[in-house]
Parts: structure tokens; sequence; C-alpha cells
């Protein structure tokens, strides 16, 4: 199964999952915003790469704050609960990048985030009332990177690129805002943190074939842990 293809999986299972229950309880929403990114393990792949060669590329991008994006079903309980499930994706990037009279070497590392969970609201009637909630989401991320290295010296040129496959689950605490505009459609600001636990990044037909590190040995991991700030527009579907 692709990533696009597990992407449309999921999301047909959270539709048909909301449409059994009462549609007067739920409310269906899009958001996004922005996230900072650890990337600790992949920032230390770029400079081992660094160490490794001859020559010394600088860095000029090294996984910076990128927008993420989702869609959000949630179930809204009479009292101090409500249960959802959601999907957001997310990406970042670095390069490596050297030029000279003699040639160019560029070293680009793209990473791309999805991630499937279920989140749960506590507060005073959460997704109902004008009120502060506590959230907490669980799920699993699917991480896909690639690597492309590109140099040219003088008539010679080479080009080479890997893609690498990783998954784990992730805990994201965090608190949310709620205030509803009119009887059908409410907004939500949230400020939670994303922390990831996530065994390292493979081969797409081969999960024993780990990317490691090859200065430090250790496994390469995606790293997603950060800040995440967002905005998501509900509607209510009773």
């Amino acid at each position: 199964m692709t990533f696009n293809h597990l992407k449309l999986t999921l999301l047909g299972i959270v539709l048909f999952a909301f449409v059994s229950v009462q549609a007067q309880k739920i409310l269906v929403g899009v958001g996004g915003g922005g996230g900072t990114f650890n990337m600790g393990s992949t920032k230390e792949f770029n400079q081992s790469v660094v160490n490794l060669l001859p020559f010394k590329p600088v860095v000029t991008d090294n996984f910076p704050p990128w927008i993420f994006e989702q869609v959000e079903a949630l179930y809204c309980f009479p009292k101090n609960l409500a249960i959802g499930f959601n999907l957001s994706a997310t990406s970042t990037g670095s390069r490596l990048s050297l030029a000279d009279y003699s040639g160019k070497y560029t070293f680009d590392n793209v990473q791309r985030g999805f991630f499937p969970g279920i989140k749960l609201l506590f507060g005073k009637a959460p997704g109902r009332l004008n009120n502060l909630n506590f959230s907490l989401e669980l799920g699993a991320s699917f991480s896909k990177m690639t690597l492309k290295e590109d140099m040219k010296v003088y008539a010679d040129s080479t080009l080479s690129n890997s893609d690498f496959n990783a998954m784990g689950l992730f805990v994201q605490p965090g608190f949310c805002y709620f205030y509803q505009i009119n009887s059908k459609l409410r907004v939500s600001a949230t400020v939670s943190y994303y922390y990831g636990i996530e065994k390292g990044y493979h081969l797409p037909k081969a999960k024993g074939q780990r990317l490691i590190n090859p200065e430090t040995h250790n496994p390469v991991k995606p790293q997603w842990d950060g800040i995440r700030v967002g905005i998501t527009a509900y509607w209510s579907l009773q």
C-alpha cells in the first residue's frame, strides 16, 4: 500500500465511523497551522555527511518550522468530553550546498509526515461552549524521507536519489479554545506539543535495511517533536 493509498483508506474509515452515529453531535473540521521540528537525528546525519566529504558544503536550510494541514471529526458528549479522529500532514527539509568555478554540489533532505490519530477534549461541554479545553492526541506517524545528491565537476555530473520510510507512535497534549460563531460554525485555536516514538528510517520494501549514521552508527529517525500552533474551523452537522 502506497503513502497516498494509506491516506485515502484512513480518511474513508474516519468518515464511515462518524456517519454511523448521531449527526447532531458531530463537528467536522478543516484547519492548519505551524510547527517546529526537533529533527536532531537527521541534523546529526547531515553533519556526518559534511564530515565525510573531501570538501565542506554549507548548510543553507536545516529543517525550518513549517505549516501543517489537518481534517478532523469530533463527537461531542453532553458534558465534559469530546472524542474524534483527525488526520494531519506536514513537511520540512534541509540542503547542503557548495559552488565554485569548477562545479556545484547539493545534498537535499526532504521529509514528509502523515499522522492519523484519536483526539480527546476535556472541559465544560467541549465543542459546544466558548471555553478553554485540555486536548490529547494519540496516534501513528508515517514518515517519508527523500535524499537527493547532485554533483557537477566541470563536464562530469552525478545524480542520485534515495527514499526511506519510517513508522512510529505519537502523543500530543495541549490546550484549545473554542469560539462559537453561529449555530453551525465554530473556530478552535490550539497550542500543543508533539512527542514521537520511532524506530528509524528503512528502505521502502525492506524494513530490516535501516538508514544508519556512518559516524555514530545510530539509526536515523524522523523526530517531528516540537510545538504546534493551529486554527481549525468546524461545521456542525445538526
